[in-house]
């Protein structure tokens, strides 16, 4: 005689990990592309000081028309997703797939990553510059424990000697780069990088940056191959716009029974060629 066996699914889901955003507080929304695809950033010249001439009609120097540099930036991104929840199914599994958790699902773990590990390679690859522009970078490091603090350092002084503002800086470093910040003698040897906070997982800031480690899973690559040990990033270095983020669940659309989920979002992300200092690398 046949013995057939229950098959039961658990009412509780295993969930898998995900971050946030690790880009979202250091990009930058200060431009608006609604109703358009492409904007013109413009930046205004200034002129040389000259000295003055107590006789004349020129007295000032010559007057010449300010100019302005334009910059044209297009968004290019243009993403979707779909999937549908069939009540059978969804009545047959305790109705664990439900609609609207498995959207956030959708955007926590997949559409996120993917826009940080996009923000970061635009950063560091100087996505949009003109001709001529480019950002910070020091070529040839190998970063070690005894040198990586002085590297970090150098970098933000390297951003500072170009007078980019020391508020709203960020450090973006690989976990196991940051493995070997931990491990220097800077920072276990005392003083503001003590090793009370590194025992106890605390990043804080460094030279005033926030800290932000990122998985190498996102970690970018360089055009023409260079390995990309951090970045430094000024907030307002770059134009990071979300155009459009429309997330929504369809009840029982014509021809299903059940729920259809579908997510659209259009986004990209530039460098400004006027705040081109704002973003430093350091490669290998």
């Amino acid at each position: 005689m046949a013995i057939n066996l229950i098959t039961e699914y658990q009412k509780k889901i295993a969930e898998r990990f995900s971050l946030g955003s690790l880009t979202d507080e250091a990009a930058g929304h200060d431009y608006d592309f609604a109703g358009t695809k492409t904007i013109e950033v413009l930046s205004v010249d200034t002129v040389a000081t000259v000295d003055y001439t107590r006789s004349g009609t020129a007295r000032y120097g010559d007057v010449t028309e300010l100019g302005d540099t334009k910059q044209t930036l297009t968004l290019a991104v243009d993403k979707g997703f779909t999937f549908s929840i069939d009540a059978g199914n969804a009545a047959e599994q305790y109705n664990i797939k439900q609609a609207n958790r498995c959207l956030k699902r959708e955007w926590d773990e997949v559409c996120t990553p993917e826009i940080d590990a996009y923000r970061l390679s635009a950063w560091a690859n100087g996505k949009g510059l003109s001709s001529g522009k480019s950002i910070l970078s020091a070529s040839g490091e190998t970063l070690t424990r005894e040198n990586i603090v002085e590297s970090i350092f150098n970098g933000s002084a390297a951003m500072s000697d170009r007078k980019v503002p020391r508020k709203n800086r960020y450090l973006f470093i690989p976990e196991l780069t940051f493995v070997k910040f931990k491990l220097a003698d800077a920072v276990l040897g005392g003083g503001q990088l003590n090793k009370e906070a590194v025992e106890k997982g605390f990043k804080g800031t460094i030279d005033g940056m926030k800290v932000i480690t990122v998985p190498s899973s996102l970690w970018p690559s360089l055009t023409g191959g260079a390995a990309l040990n951090y970045i430094i990033k000024y907030k307002g270095a770059t134009v990071d716009p979300m155009k459009l983020k429309n997330l929504r669940v369809q009840k029982n659309p014509m021809g299903i029974d059940g729920d259809v989920v579908e997510g659209r979002y259009i986004y990209d992300s530039f460098v400004k060629d006027a705040a081109c200092d704002g973003v430093y690398i350091s490669t290998t």
